[in-house]
């Protein structure tokens, strides 16, 4: 018995779900360090994450609906603020391009411009007390200009 190319297709990226996971969890740095989180917590919860993902990935659906306009609009966004980011990361540092990003996934998700400035301020907010201030954990600068005072 064959399979439809769509239940191939759904299987072929279970597997590439699952073997990214195993990747990243293979890849990631100590998860702790004297007793405190290090910095492989992060990695091995993205490969936890994705290959929960990969076994909770729900069986090609019957039915061959097109995605709407609007959902294409908004999944591109997305991929375009995640793009910005790894772009701007380097260049302007962690506040600047989470901002820029986080904007712009705003706008393509259908938020309003005042909507959209707000909850990307507050994000950088939160990210920038969370950090900065409560664990005292300095956030990547960029290499063309810095926000830290003094810098």
């Amino acid at each position: 018995m064959r399979l439809p190319r769509a239940a191939l297709r759904r299987h072929a990226l279970r597997v590439l779900l699952a073997l990214a996971a195993v990747a990243i969890v293979a890849a990631a740095p100590p998860a702790l360090s004297a007793g405190l989180p290090g910095p492989g917590i992060w990695p091995r919860a993205v490969g936890a994450g994705l290959f929960v993902g990969a076994l909770l990935l729900p069986p090609a659906s019957a039915a061959k609906e097109r995605p709407s306009r609007k959902a294409l609009r908004e999944a591109g966004g997305l991929l375009f603020s995640c793009l910005l980011w790894m772009l701007l990361v380097h260049a302007a540092g962690w506040l600047p391009a989470t901002f820029f990003a986080a904007l712009c996934a705003c706008r393509f998700g259908g938020c309003s411009r005042n909507e959209s400035l707000a909850l990307a301020l507050l994000l950088c907010l939160a990210l920038w007390l969370g950090m900065e201030k409560l664990l005292a954990w300095p956030l990547p600068q960029g290499a063309l200009f810095s926000f830290a005072p003094g810098a």
